[in-house]
């Protein structure tokens, strides 16, 4: 082989060789260019990837949130109502447990004014109200104010008919002390009634064996005595008799009581006795009788003012 044709095909290959090597760097950066460009379609799709998953994913939460939201606001719903009827059933027992338990008590009091109306004087010496005061004891507790009020009106008025009425009850048992010292006046006449005072000569007429009377004279100074005390206690009890009755015509007349007073005491009765005797006897029972009845009147128009007003209460309980 010739020179010429030496360098000729080897100087080709060598510019080919070159020429391949200078090839290679633009090739691997031609492949790095793709790689990076490559990465960077992989990364924008997995971020965009992600960014649909993240969005995704909080759409999926905020549904499942307000799904739980709405769940829990339903469930409030019905627990909310389920006490409301809880409650309104419990409002509606206790109404009807402070109707009913109202209606005992204020029947309690008016059947207590019931019976303090029907008695016409006090049975002992103890008050005839405390059972009433009890029972406005609780009408206290569970009244309104317009039942309350007239329920204190009613129970003032029982109060001044318990005072009349044991005022009568005194008044009886001193009628029965003034009887009782009539009967003892009058005692005194019979045994008396028929000595006789003759210029200081005692007689006393006495039934004979034959049924007429005769005159008996004492035969002693110890039947005269005797004869004499029962003369004078006759003539005290006979003047007493009568000045009682003059005070019972005349009552209130000061005169008349006086002596009724003093013929008392001459007749054997004592300071205390004779003026409660002639008080009693000054006592005009009739009047007595009717300020009771009024007390009585008005008691039965507040009893049925304060049943009204329970009436009124009660249908608004029961409503």
């Amino acid at each position: 082989m010739d020179i010429s044709s030496f360098i000729s095909e080897d100087f080709g290959s060598v510019v080919a060789g070159g020429a391949a090597l200078l090839a290679v760097p633009g090739v691997i950066v031609a492949g790095a260019i793709q790689g990076k460009r490559a990465l960077q379609g992989a990364q924008a799709q997995a971020e965009a990837a992600l960014r649909a998953a993240h969005e995704q994913a909080a759409k999926a939460l905020e549904a499942a949130q307000a799904q739980a939201q709405a769940t829990l606001e339903t469930g409030r719903l019905q627990a909310q109502a389920t006490l409301e009827g809880v409650r309104e059933m419990s409002r509606e027992a206790h109404a009807q447990w402070q109707r009913d338990r109202c209606e005992d008590i204020w029947a309690a009091f008016v059947a207590e004014l019931d019976l303090l109306k029907a008695k016409e004087q006090a049975t002992s010496h103890e008050s005839e109200v405390a059972d009433l005061l009890k029972a406005y004891a609780m009408v206290e507790l569970m009244s309104p104010p317009v039942v309350l009020e007239q329920a204190s009106r009613a129970r003032n008025k029982a109060i001044e008919v318990d005072l009349m009425l044991f005022t009568l009850r005194m008044q009886a048992r001193d009628m029965e002390q003034l009887e009782l010292a009539k009967q003892r006046l009058r005692s005194d006449v019979t045994q008396g009634s028929g000595i006789a005072d003759t210029r200081g000569l005692l007689a006393e007429l006495v039934p004979g064996p034959d049924g007429d009377d005769m005159v008996d004279s004492p035969g002693s100074p110890e039947e005269y005595e005797d004869m004499r005390e029962r003369f004078e206690r006759c003539r005290a009890a006979s003047d007493a008799l009568e000045a009682l009755a003059a005070v019972e015509r005349a009552q209130g007349v000061q005169d008349a009581g006086e002596r009724a007073r003093q013929t008392l005491l001459a007749a054997g009765f004592r300071e205390t006795q004779a003026s409660s005797l002639v008080f009693t006897a000054q006592l005009d029972r009739d009047e007595q009788q009717q300020i009771l009845a009024a007390d009585k009147r008005e008691l039965t128009r507040l009893r049925n003012v304060f049943v009204k007003e329970a009436r009124k209460e009660l249908d608004a309980l029961g409503a």
